[in-house]
């Protein structure tokens, strides 16, 4: 009974993560000294067409930046921050067939039914990109992409996608 028990756990923890189609990707210039930066500014990048989708983004940025130490300012920023949102989808095709059948080892007789069904399925991408303002050169990338829902109810998601890109920033010295 305990070993039934500790397999559906397993099980149960494996399909939580099966679920999770989020993917993350981090990437920066590894020649500049980050505690030079302290203050940043957001600036206009390709905005999401849902205002208050933007605003939970833009939020996002702020909330995770002050938490690392940064402020907020409206004039002379140490960095600009764009963040970037490109809607998609991708087509996925279910097959599912029954019926038939036969003898083993004799190839069959009968016949069966088969049907493919397509489903669109809406895929948001989100970058934020770090520019350094007296440069005009981007120091710091981060990328999230996941299915996102066409209902506007992906809160959730973009406080993941916050706190995934900004979980080791600002990057540390090389060792």
């Amino acid at each position: 009974m305990k070993r039934a028990a500790t397999l559906l756990g397993l099980l149960a923890g494996a399909l939580t993560l099966a679920c999770s189609t989020m993917t993350t990707n981090v990437d920066y210039d590894h020649t500049i000294n980050w505690s030079q930066f302290h203050t940043f500014q957001i600036a206009e990048g390709t905005k999401d067409p849902v205002t208050f989708t933007e605003k939970r983004i833009e939020d996002g940025i702020t909330q995770q930046l002050t938490a690392k130490g940064w402020q907020p300012v409206t004039s002379n920023p140490d960095i600009l921050v764009y963040s970037h949102v490109v809607l998609s989808s991708e087509k996925q095709w279910n097959a599912t067939s029954m019926g038939g059948f036969g003898y083993r080892g004799w190839g069959g007789m009968g016949g069966g039914m088969a049907t493919a069904t397509q489903t669109t399925i809406p895929i948001g991408t989100l970058i934020v990109d770090m520019v350094n303002p007296k440069t005009r050169e981007m120091v710091w990338r981060g990328t999230a992409q996941d299915q996102v829902s066409s209902t506007g109810a992906d809160r959730g998601q973009i406080d993941a996608a916050m706190q995934a890109l900004f979980k080791n920033f600002p990057p540390q010295p090389a060792k």
